[in-house]
């Protein structure tokens, strides 16, 4: 597999992570991983990559600040 297309199913990846989180579209979760990547002055690819390891291991958490962004969200359903 190329580098970018395991750059695009990283981003993918963690784009439907966060819109099943977060229960909001694919678009949304993509705007969302983008802002916080921006605010953070951070790569999204490392990012995303941190996204999907909160879901695949039990000792990673969601990044700090999509997880304030998820207690927010939940705060407001």
């Amino acid at each position: 597999m190329s580098d970018d297309v395991s750059v695009a199913v990283v981003i993918e990846h963690a784009r439907g992570v966060l819109a099943e989180r977060f229960g909001v579209a694919i678009s949304v979760a993509d705007g969302i991983l983008n802002d916080v990547a921006r605010v953070q002055n951070r790569d999204v690819t490392e990012l995303a990559a941190a996204v999907v390891a909160s879901c695949t291991s039990e000792t990673t958490p969601l990044p700090r600040r999509l997880d304030v962004l998820y207690d927010e969200v939940e705060g407001a359903a």
